[in-house]
């Protein structure tokens, strides 16, 4: 049970990203002003979603990759 909880959290960002990243989320950050960064504020909103994906995908591979080292049999124990 536990070893699913960080692929539901992924998959619960991803979901969010799907809905702030179009039309009914995406609506309140459809605006040109302010500026972040010298990118107008709704150019910024996909950078950034975009940039945190990564992140999170990242994270998942390196949760899962750690996750099957501790599950793998050691050599010994393949017999």
């Amino acid at each position: 049970m536990m070893h699913r909880i960080v692929p539901g959290l992924a998959v619960l960002f991803y979901l969010a990203m799907v809905f702030f990243v179009t039309y009914p989320g995406y609506v309140p950050f459809n605006q040109i002003r302010p500026f972040v960064f010298g990118l107008p504020f709704s150019l910024f909103w996909q950078v950034l979603w975009i940039t945190s994906s990564i992140f999170v995908l990242t994270g998942v591979f390196l949760w899962e990759r750690r996750h099957a080292e501790r599950s793998a049999p050691s050599d010994g124990e393949r017999e």
